[in-house]
Formats: C-alpha cells, sequence, structure tokens
C-alpha cells in the first residue's frame, strides 16, 4: 500500500468516539432492604453535593416504611450539611450543640488571671418542612464517627428521633486548627469542645448508643454486618 493509499484509508476511517465526561464521586448510597426498609449511608460531610444528593433521592426514601442512617465512617465536615439532612425527620425546630472555645488573653495570664472561655448557647435548626420523613428511623454509629458527624448524633439524640445503635462515636468535637511541623508534616487541633444542647458531655468518651452492637472478626471474614442486622430487626418492630 503507497502512502498516498494509507492517508486516503486515514482520511475515511471514523475516529474513535470522545471518552465520556468523568462522574462526579457520589456521596452517598441508598438502597431499600427487605421489608421495605430504607439504607442511607452517608461517608462524609465534607461537601454540600451530599444534600442534594439525598434530595434527589428523597422520593425513594418517602415510599420506605422506615430507615436506617449509617454515619460509622463518616469523619465530619460540616456541620450544616448533616443538619440539612436531619431536617427531614422533624416537623419542629431541633437544637443542635453548645460550644465554647478558649479566650486567652496573654496579659491576663502574665497577671495571673484565671484563663477565660467564650461560651455559645446551642443553635436551632429549623425543619424541612415541606418534605418531611415521619417514619421510624435509625442511626448506626462507630468510633470513626468524628466531628460534624458527632454533632449530627447529638442533634438526633437531643430530639428523640430514634434509637442510636453501634458502637460509641470517637468522643471528639470540630473546628480543626491546621498547622505545619518542622520536617514537611502537619497536624491539627481542636479549637472548641461541643456539648449537647443541655451541657450533656460527650468528648473523650463518644456519644453512647441506645443499642450496642458491634462487628466481629468472625463477622468481618463472612461477609456480615451484624450493626446493620441489629438495626433492622429493631425496626421490624417498631414498624
Amino acid at each position: 500500500m503507497t502512502y498516498k493509499e494509507r492517508e486516503e484509508r486515514a482520511r475515511q476511517t471514523p475516529s474513535p468516539p470522545p471518552a465520556p465526561p468523568p462522574t462526579e464521586p457520589r456521596y452517598l448510597r441508598f438502597e431499600v432492604r427487605p421489608g421495605n426498609i430504607g439504607y442511607v449511608l452517608l461517608s462524609s460531610f465534607e461537601n454540600q453535593k451530599i444534600v442534594e444528593e439525598f434530595e434527589a433521592v428523597y422520593p425513594e426514601i418517602a415510599k420506605t416504611d422506615a430507615l436506617i442512617l449509617d454515619i460509622r465512617g463518616n469523619g465530619g465536615g460540616s456541620n450544616n450539611v448533616g443538619y440539612s439532612i436531619l431536617s427531614y425527620l422533624t416537623d419542629k425546630p431541633f437544637k443542635t450543640s453548645r460550644w465554647k472555645t478558649r479566650d486567652y488573653r496573654p496579659s491576663f495570664r502574665a497577671w495571673g488571671r484565671p484563663e477565660g472561655w467564650h461560651v455559645a448557647p446551642p443553635g436551632e435548626w429549623r425543619p424541612k418542612g415541606d418534605r418531611l420523613y415521619s417514619k421510624p428511623v435509625a442511626l448506626l454509629t462507630g468510633p470513626r464517627t468524628f466531628s460534624a458527624a458527632e454533632d449530627f448524633v447529638v442533634a438526633f439524640d437531643f430530639m428523640k428521633r430514634g434509637k442510636i445503635i453501634g458502637e460509641p462515636t470517637g468522643g471528639s468535637t470540630g473546628q480543626p486548627l491546621f498547622f505545619d511541623l518542622p520536617g514537611g508534616g502537619s497536624a491539627r487541633v481542636c479549637t472548641k469542645r461541643d456539648t449537647y444542647p443541655d451541657g450533656k458531655e460527650f468528648v473523650g468518651v463518644g456519644v453512647r448508643p441506645h443499642v450496642a452492637a458491634h462487628r466481629t472478626v468472625a463477622d468481618l471474614r463472612a461477609g456480615r454486618d451484624t450493626v446493620l442486622e441489629v438495626a433492622l430487626a429493631e425496626l421490624r418492630k417498631a414498624k
């Protein structure tokens, strides 16, 4: 085949179709379990898109007879993201965490005065209003539930919306301060201490579940989610 013939064939060969655009990451997973029980995995509160995704699947959630929210691996993010999802579960305003942070004044320390605190009262969040999920709800928690996810648990618990099932949360709090370390490392420390709206502490101990459950090594090897099974059983009783 001559060069001219190869050139002509190349012109006649159709171009490959363009690659599909990259899909955006999903921040939640929704499934319907046996017994028409909805299951929503909330892996993070770091992006407002999780609220948009919840809103998108809400018509399907509304058809279920009970709902499980799983935040066992949720390390936090923005409280507003979590509270926006909680607003679907009530028709009344609900209280959010009380918090305090150090009010440090170096001269006062030099004068021997006691250290002060800036204390903020509990917040309040309005319900969604036009979309209310009033059926039974269970919340799954674990030791990797931290920060804004713990504030989510605190509000859920204080509003008495349903049972918390699993293991205690991480027992930390939010608003980390990031700073560099020598040698190229970095670290972060918490700058505020959150509590329940009534002052009940959870930092250092975690938010305790109403129904304790945990996965064993044998469960993991068998691919069995004991905590989820306990939640399904509890909701079947509540329906």
